[in-house]
């Protein structure tokens, strides 16, 4: 038995040995074998290192053919990918783009408008691939690549990597991504190959895979959830098969028709087919993984999609993206667990093989059962790209450095970790202190849907409001009341408002910015 890749790009590696002329990559009516990926990805590859070999590659494009086959192409050419989102703001990918020094370029049609903005940090010899982009953004220094001339030249398969793997170290960064960042400038994760390459180590033998299966493609690449949901793809030789956001709305018709039978999804994503009831018990038969990551997941959900999907093993991931993706995993166990309300949320579970846990108290010491998770291991990133940002992220203890998250568990003795909530979701009211999962909790215990709770600064100073999410008409007054006898008075939302539907971002989250703003726009049409 080998040993696990530790180059990144080996991983697609393994999956074009065991299934060269299968299907890698299908985006609507298009489709790409892993030989055709491979070739085009070495030719692009080759274009990029033509003049000198760029550290660092921005990859504006949607969930493209360029996504995938740029994001493989970086690898091959021993750089990095930084993930641009062409619905971002220019604003923001050029910050971005700044901050990360990038050195060339990979573009589609949906990020060709924000091209010519990008074009000035270009350093170095600044080459460009953009196939289909309209001549009126492709600038003079574009590659003039041919990717099916590629794709079908005769003789055999390049090298897996245009440069030579002695050239390159498990310690070279992989990919970069931006988060957002509590003083508004986005914070830049560095993920190296070793990092993910120990994501991917321990996350692939949790399911078994082969060449006849095929994943449902459905977060964008600037979310690191795309990371899993393409590598352990691809390394199995199975088919990544690309959803719009549209079809990630109806997955009964998509997956019944594509034969999907690994799907995911963020569970937002999953509670606004819920609350429409999208998926009916028993409709995804054909679905034998779902993996669930990205935000915490309520038992409700979790019960709702299982029954639509019984013969699906669900999978809860949690992580954030400066422990590579996800980092603890809890698998829904078979039947029904009655010991669990709808209104509870379903663990994370136990770290990840070679990872270490740590719960860190507010009294400065460890604790046993209840406190701040932070974790150490091979999936641990080696700090921000702006060393400022690693101020209180980091915890000395026992001679090792552990990640801190920011976020609450508990240990249960049979479930193992259970997210609590964010330490850093803690607000002031009239100077009291206000943990606004808390609020939120009791809210989705009253009504039984979700919820979420904000603080809204106003003229008279900051309130709290809330929204909830239900099709089916709900009690608001009643909820008040029973928030009322659970709560202090200062924990109270001066307003309760119903939504139909929460607004997603482009990652599949509740879009908090917007509900911000329209909680503003209510308060004062009120």
């Amino acid at each position: 038995m080998t040993a696990d890749p530790l180059l990144l790009d080996h991983w697609f590696g393994k999956g074009l040995t065991a299934n060269p002329d299968g299907p890698a990559l299908r985006i609507g009516a298009a489709s790409w074998t892993y030989r055709e990926l491979d070739r085009i990805a070495s030719a692009w590859a080759a274009a990029l290192v033509e003049g000198g070999r760029p550290a660092r590659v921005g990859v504006l494009a949607s969930k493209s053919f360029e996504a995938f086959a740029g994001f493989l192409a970086v690898l091959y050419a021993g750089a990095a990918a930084v993930p641009l989102g062409p619905e971002t703001p220019p604003a923001r990918n050029l910050a971005v783009a700044e901050a990360a020094g990038i050195g060339a370029l990979i573009c589609d049609p949906a990020g060709a408008p924000q091209l010519p903005g990008l074009l000035p940090l270009l350093r170095g010899a600044g080459r460009v691939i953009a196939p289909r982009v309209d001549e009126r953004y492709r600038p003079d220094n574009a590659v003039p690549v041919a990717e099916q001339a590629a794709a079908s030249a005769p003789g055999p398969a390049p090298p897996p990597a245009v440069v030579p793997d002695a050239q390159r170290s498990p310690d070279d960064l992989a990919y970069l991504l931006f988060t957002s960042g509590s003083t508004g400038t986005p914070k830049g994760v560095p993920i190296s190959h070793r990092n993910v390459c120990a994501f991917l180590s321990a996350i692939t033998p949790r399911y078994e895979l082969s060449p006849t299966d095929v994943f449902s493609q459905v977060c964008e690449p600037t979310f690191d959830v795309s990371v899993f949901e393409t590598w352990t793809c691809w390394a199995a030789g199975a088919c990544l098969r690309v959803l719009t956001r549209l079809q990630a709305l109806d997955p009964v018709r998509f997956a019944n028709n594509h034969g999907v039978t690994v799907w995911t999804a963020t569970p937002s994503l999953v509670a606004a087919l819920q609350a429409r009831d999208l998926a009916p018990p028993g409709t995804l038969p054909g679905i034998r993984y779902t993996v669930l990551a990205g935000e915490p997941l309520s038992v409700a959900t979790a019960r709702y999609w299982r029954r639509a999907a019984p013969a699906s093993v669900v999978d809860n991931l949690y992580g954030p993206t400066e422990l590579t993706v996800t980092c603890t995993g809890y698998r829904w166990p078979a039947g029904e667990p009655a010991r669990w309300p709808d209104s509870a949320t379903v663990p994370i579970g136990e770290p990840n093989t070679g990872l270490d846990v740590l719960l860190w108290g507010g009294d400065g010491r460890p604790a046993e059962d209840r406190g701040e998770l932070c974790v150490c291991g091979p999936q641990m990133f080696g700090g921000y790209l702006d060393p400022a940002d690693d101020h209180g992220r980091f915890l000395e203890h026992g001679g090792r450095t552990w990640y801190r998250t920011g976020d609450q568990v508990r240990r249960d003795p049979r479930d193992g970790l259970v997210h609590l909530g964010r330490l850093d979701g803690q607000v002031k009211v009239r100077g009291y202190r206000v943990e606004l999962a808390e609020v939120e909790r009791a809210l989705m215990r009253l009504t039984g849907s979700p919820a979420s709770v904000l603080l809204v600064d106003r003229p008279s100073g900051p309130v709290l409001v809330a929204f909830v999410m239900a099709h089916r008409p709900l009690d608001l007054e009643g909820a008040r009341a029973g928030l009322a006898a659970r709560l202090p008075a200062y924990m109270l939302p001066a307003q309760l408002w119903q939504v139909a539907d929460f607004p997603l971002t482009a990652s599949g989250k509740v879009d908090q910015r917007w509900l911000v703003g329209e909680a503003g726009r209510l308060l004062n049409s009120g």
